[in-house]
């Protein structure tokens, strides 16, 4: 059975709360995502900064598949569903990294807008077992 892609085929405009990053971040975050269904931010991540590009080196400390989604609550409903259609997909958009155990990849953003940021696990059950992280985006 096939595990299915996920690629919404985003143009930089089409992000709801930024875009990829270019360059040099402006800071680097590490984030621990665990089984206790908690992202851990090294240094904490309160405040995002109009413009700001960072740099998220993502680590799956768990011992079963996680993943970081960066969006605003629209955007992770309809991720969230388009998980349960398919949970084993394979992303490719540049808003999202999965991780089995072990695994360890980064992220580049520049975030931008209006809108609150949600950084979510849309595994199944994750998110709603509080596997989310909310911050609003200062200018």
């Amino acid at each position: 059975m096939s595990a299915g892609t996920h690629d919404h085929s985003h143009d930089d405009s089409k992000f709801s709360v930024g875009e990829p990053g270019k360059g040099e971040p402006d800071r680097i975050i590490l984030v621990s995502m665990q089984d206790t269904m908690r992202f851990i931010f090294e240094p904490d991540l309160n405040t995002l900064k109009q413009g700001e590009v960072i740099e998220f080196v993502v680590r799956n400390d768990g011992s079963i598949r996680h993943e970081l989604t960066i969006g605003n609550a629209e955007d992770q409903v309809i991720h969230a569903e388009m998980m349960l259609i398919m949970p084993d997909m394979e992303h490719n958009d540049p808003n999202t990294i999965s991780l089995d155990s072990g695994e360890s990849g980064s992220l580049l953003w520049r975030f931008l807008g209006d809108d609150t940021v949600v950084f979510a696990c849309n595994q199944l059950g994750h998110f709603e077992a509080g596997m989310k992280h909310i911050v609003v985006i200062k200018h």
